[in-house]
């Protein structure tokens, strides 16, 4: 064989070879995820229950609330059975982490940390600071109406730290938690008595306030973004690109819209 035919081939092969590692690196092979997910038939979701109007336990000792609803939506959209499960908070990301279950739908805040170790969908849910005032209160009707109040926050929460900027400090009273105060009476007594103006709360704690005291009611909707996202193992992106899909056909068709209003309307 010549010399130049030689350098030509090797040229070509080399051709290939880059060719390939750029269709790799920009196009890469679907991962089985999805596909052995369809094999089984069944969607396996871990969650640490309770946690208010997003997932807990029936009289008859099943899981409920928003997080199992959108479980199931998602197996029915998949054309899976559901198996939902319930497990303790470290537990249920050591699972999912290590692939023993599918999916941990659980209200898990996004964030940077976690994201280096499990695989996130898309915000499904915000469930941020809001504004719990009396029933009655006309005045209060966004953090612009908080400033020279008296506002009522559990101790060294991300409530505390939102308060700070609408309110001068000593007008802030802290909990220890909803339950059991700093001395006297409960965070809602307070609230009621007009011991304090309002209380700044995460929104699933604000629906367990109002849920229990017709006498409470929230204002508008969250105004910090704490958003709520599916996880799964790293690796699994044919899964997580069909999840977001499917979480983006029930925001837009109003599925999604509806399974809230379903637990948080009272």
């Amino acid at each position: 064989m010549k010399k130049n035919s030689l350098l030509t081939i090797l040229g070509i092969l080399i051709i290939i070879i880059i060719g390939a590692w750029i269709w790799y690196q920009n196009f890469p092979t679907a991962d089985a995820s999805l596909a052995n997910l369809k094999k089984r038939g069944v969607l396996i979701v871990g969650s640490d229950i309770p946690y208010g109007v997003m997932e807990f336990f029936t009289a008859n000792n099943q899981p409920a609330g928003i997080d199992v609803d959108v479980a199931q939506e998602i197996a029915s959209r998949l054309g899976l059975k559901l198996e939902f499960n319930g497990y303790g908070w470290d537990q249920l990301f050591f699972k999912v982490k290590n692939g023993e279950i599918d999916l941990a739908i659980s209200s898990i805040t996004i964030t940077p940390e976690r994201q280096t170790e499990m695989l996130f969908s898309n915000s499904y849910f915000n469930g941020g600071q809001v504004i719990v005032v009396r029933a009655d209160n006309q005045e209060i009707k966004g953090v612009n109406n908080l400033m020279a109040k008296k506002i009522a926050v559990q101790k060294d929460t991300t409530g505390y730290s939102e308060a700070k900027k609408y309110t001068l400090e000593n007008l802030i009273s802290t909990y220890l938690n909803f339950n059991d105060p700093d001395g006297g009476a409960s965070i809602t007594t307070d609230l009621k008595n007009g011991q304090v103006d309002a209380i700044i709360v995460d929104y699933i704690q604000a629906l367990s306030l109002i849920k229990s005291d017709p006498g409470l009611k929230i204002v508008g909707v969250p105004f910090t973004e704490e958003n709520y996202g599916i996880a799964t193992k790293l690796g699994n992106d044919s899964l997580m690109k069909k999840i977001n899909s499917i979480l983006s056909d029930i925001k837009e068709d109003g599925t999604l819209k509806k399974i809230e209003d379903k637990w948080t309307r009272f």
